[in-house]
């Protein structure tokens, strides 16, 4: 059966034998300095999630799994979810254990867009800086967000929390009541073309495998 895209964590992402990650929101800014000596800053374009892949060396078997993967996500239009294997949960609930099965929406967005609440959470569950959370918005095609949450926020007894920023800013299209994940969040991405580093054979291992990837809205 063929893949659909994105592929799925459990298709690609989980396969990758990972050694080193990169995963940043670098800035979309352009600076400008006036005759008075002030440097001026301004938004350039939409910030997006890239990083790099080093995976570490594979045995036969693993290689060929990676190896036959990386073919499928380098065709054009190919593309699969990626989440930062650093922070698979909130900082505060190692495992989701407590979060457990809570169906956890978008509750509000503040009219600055750097601002969320969050509702359906447990009593006094805690976000804490560094936490991550996904949502998808938009019909052709679904577009998938990925923030990172800046200031910490605690659910009251309704199981809402306060306002909080996250980054990158929320984009338009967010819907009402957007169901929101804690757990593994991801982002759509895509891979750099050539930036594929197949490895090299030591051996009976492959060594030096690596491959930037770029989110991507579309």
């Amino acid at each position: 059966m063929a893949y659909s895209f994105p592929l799925s964590l459990a298709d690609f992402w989980d396969i990758l034998p990972i050694r080193e990650l990169t995963f940043d929101l670098p800035e979309a800014v352009e600076i400008s300095e006036t005759g008075g000596g002030e440097i001026l800053t301004a938004d350039l374009g939409t910030r997006l999630w890239q990083g790099e892949v080093v995976l570490g060396d594979m045995t036969p078997d693993e290689a060929a799994d990676v190896s036959a993967m990386l073919d499928i996500v380098r065709r054009a239009g190919g593309s699969f979810f990626a989440t930062d294997r650093a922070r698979p949960w909130p900082r505060s609930d190692w495992g989701g254990s407590v979060l457990g099965a809570a169906s956890v929406t978008m509750h509000s967005v503040a009219g600055t867009s750097r601002e969320m609440r969050l509702q359906g959470l447990p009593v006094g569950y805690q976000l804490r800086r560094g936490d991550r959370l996904a949502y998808s918005y938009g019909t052709n095609p679904v577009r998938y967000a990925l923030h990172r949450v800046a200031s910490p926020a605690t659910a009251d007894e309704a199981g809402v929390t306060p306002l909080f920023e996250v980054s990158p800013n929320l984009r338009p299209g967010w819907p009402d009541l957007a169901a929101v994940t804690l757990v593994k969040p991801a982002c759509k991405a895509v891979i750099v073309p050539g930036s594929v580093q197949p490895g090299r054979r030591r051996a009976r291992l492959t060594v030096g495998s690596s491959f930037r990837f770029q989110q991507t809205l579309r």
